[in-house]
């Protein structure tokens, strides 16, 4: 197969550090003006979003706080707890970790104190950052992990748990990226994509790269790893579909309530878009096993509603709420044309969702319940989204003044 440019995405700092640092110089509009990094949580329960405003080239990012997604708007003016660098967030239990990169590895853990008070613990580090993490064990423990290789694609991959009551880092497990994928020629290494956990094990999606780009997206690679020992297994791969998740962009991998993991093939994004590739697909790793089930092949393209899904979020019972494409994809990072759909797993179905505007920007979902909040753009104005997944019924929420929200969770008073 012709090698296939991999063009750079310019959010590409998370992978460069996993990372956060409070600072000292915001304030809040909503009391607490003695202690701005702490402000007071009226009612001590709020929803908590990290959002920021592009500047040039930099981000400037903060976590701010409301008590309802429907209505209202949220500005930045005088308001929210400014951060350091890049930033990505994970609500997790009763904690909303803030994660960035450029070359600053905390990892803060924001609370609501028993003073109703928004602050954070801090002192957890990771030496090389992650790339990727997940809440695992009933939200008992956070898992990050990183890929770490030199240019010769010599190095390991990195996985750490942090105890999320204790918010202590256990010790980092490293497997040698040789290990799980060598090129014969040693002409190309590999790249991580996701990574989900199922009883004993963890599966993480992969695929050969090196230097921008790939000399194979015919395939679907899985890494399988025991939990929480991270040996690895084996490496699966099918090729009725390409790799699962795209880089910088991971979700292409999920694990249902029974244990069932699903990959989720784009058919394209965030790869160069001239290619010539499979239509997208979504492939089955049964529960307690280690390879591709034969019998199930869900195509997400040239069905009802179905299309090209660029992200998604488990929303639980066998479903996923997915970013899909109204229209031909223009660009490698193409976030325009977007529409939310549900995505049954097991009856392979994609249903519209009512009231959905047509929209740019994708993120993944909060989920609270039997609703979904999610960012979308239409036009300059960015607003928050609730899903009612049992109608798959869209209604417009908040107004951010902002270019982006990069997570949302709901904290109550610990």
């Amino acid at each position: 197969m012709a090698m296939r440019k991999l063009k750079q995405y310019r959010s590409v700092a998370l992978a460069l550090g996993f990372a956060v640092a409070a600072s000292s110089c915001s304030k809040d509009d909503n009391g607490g003006n003695d202690r701005p990094n702490e402000p007071i949580i009226e009612g001590g329960q709020a929803y908590v979003l990290g959002v920021g405003v592009e500047a040039g080239t930099d981000y400037i990012n903060y976590i701010v706080h409301t008590k309802d997604l429907l209505n209202g708007k949220i500005s930045l003016l005088n308001n929210g707890i400014l951060q350091e660098g890049y930033r990505e967030y994970l609500n997790i239990n009763n904690y909303f970790y803030s994660i960035g990169g450029l070359g600053v590895n905390n990892v803060d853990a924001y609370y609501i104190n028993n003073e109703s008070r928004l602050t954070a613990k801090t002192g957890v580090t990771s030496n090389t950052g992650a790339e990727d993490y997940l809440s695992v064990n009933n939200d008992k423990t956070f898992l990050g992990a990183k890929l770490v290789v030199d240019d010769k694609f010599d190095g390991n991959m990195e996985f750490f748990e942090v105890d999320t009551d204790g918010y202590t880092v256990k010790e980092t497990v490293k497997v040698p990226a040789k290990d799980v994928y060598k090129d014969p020629e040693n002409k190309h290494g590999w790249r991580h994509t996701g990574m989900a956990v199922s009883g004993d094990r963890v599966y993480q999606t992969i695929f050969p790269y090196a230097n921008g780009v790939s000399p194979n997206l015919d395939t679907n690679y899985v890494a399988v790893y025991s939990y929480p020992e991270f040996e690895l297994e084996t490496v699966i791969k099918d090729d009725r579909t390409g790799p699962a998740g795209a880089p910088v962009n991971i979700s292409g991998i999920f694990t249902a309530e029974n244990g069932d993991v699903y990959t989720v093939y784009h058919g394209g994004y965030g790869f160069d878009p001239k290619g010539n590739y499979k239509e997208g697909g979504i492939l089955r790793i049964k529960a307690g096993t280690t390879e591709f089930d034969k019998g199930y092949h869900f195509k997400t393209e040239g069905i009802p509603n179905g299309g090209k899904l660029i992200k998604a979020t488990y929303i639980g019972n066998n479903k996923l709420l997915a970013h899909k494409y109204t229209a031909e994809q223009n660009g490698q990072w193409d976030q325009t044309n977007l529409t939310f759909v549900i995505v049954d797993l097991v009856a392979r179905t994609i249903t519209a969702v009512k009231d959905a505007p047509i929209y740019q920007y994708s993120e993944p979902a909060f989920v609270d319940g039997d609703k979904a909040y999610v960012p979308a753009k239409v036009g300059a104005s960015l607003h928050i989204y609730q899903i009612d997944i049992p109608t798959a019924t869209a209604t417009k929420g908040i107004e951010i003044e902002a270019s982006y929200v990069k997570g949302i969770g709901k904290l109550h008073k610990q």
